[in-house]
């Protein structure tokens, strides 16, 4: 599915609260993934692979934290798809690719349908956006990869249940996702109950 870009270029560059990148642990981290990488590609990769692989997805490690912004996400080296998005598009953005967020929506483990957050980063050498997952594979199905086409989302879609695949890329995180993880205390009642649906 073509994304449709809904911003300005350069809103995709762009520090906010949540997506923190002079912070200096954050700062520090994407710089210490670009050394010595070759290419773009390699550093898009090695930021998409760190936060897949080394920050747990706070429901697959029985943690009760909740994280929101990049940085928080880095010191505690856990959040959901949502704070995750924050920290590689911080990753990202630190080390100059245009980086926004997208999202679907999935039957979530409480039963509801709910929102589900990816990143899409601009390739400067394809000249194209292309989608990442970076929510982490260790949930049992799951299984994203970067890949240069089609997003390998980790996630089958089953649009019989209502599930379904935004094609909205926009530059600062979905505003519902960011008020869940803001006015919850309780991770596991907040996953359970009070994942968000669609809205701007």
């Amino acid at each position: 599915m073509q994304l449709i870009q809904r911003n300005k270029d350069s809103a995709y560059l762009q520090y906010d609260k949540y997506v923190d990148y002079d912070n200096p642990i954050v700062a520090a981290k994407a710089k210490e993934l670009a050394e010595g990488c070759k290419s773009s590609d390699e550093i898009i990769q090695a930021c998409y692979y760190f936060v897949r692989d080394e920050i747990s997805h706070t429901y697959d490690s029985n943690f009760t934290i909740i994280t929101i912004s990049a940085s928080d996400v880095l010191k505690a080296r856990t959040g959901i798809s949502y704070s995750k998005a924050n920290l590689l598009a911080a990753l990202l953005r630190a080390n100059n690719f245009y980086t926004g967020f997208c999202y679907i929506r999935i039957k979530h483990k409480g039963g509801k349908l709910a929102m589900h957050a990816l990143n899409a980063v601009y390739h400067p050498d394809l000249k194209k956006w292309i989608r990442l997952d970076a929510r982490g594979n260790k949930y049992g199905g799951f299984n994203a990869d970067y890949t240069h086409n089609e997003t390998q989302m980790g996630h089958e879609i089953d649009s019989a249940a209502g599930e379904y695949v935004f094609n909205d890329l926009i530059a600062v995180p979905l505003p519902s996702t960011m008020r869940i993880l803001e006015n919850s205390t309780n991770f596991l009642k907040m996953y359970f109950n009070d994942m968000p649906d669609y809205d701007a």
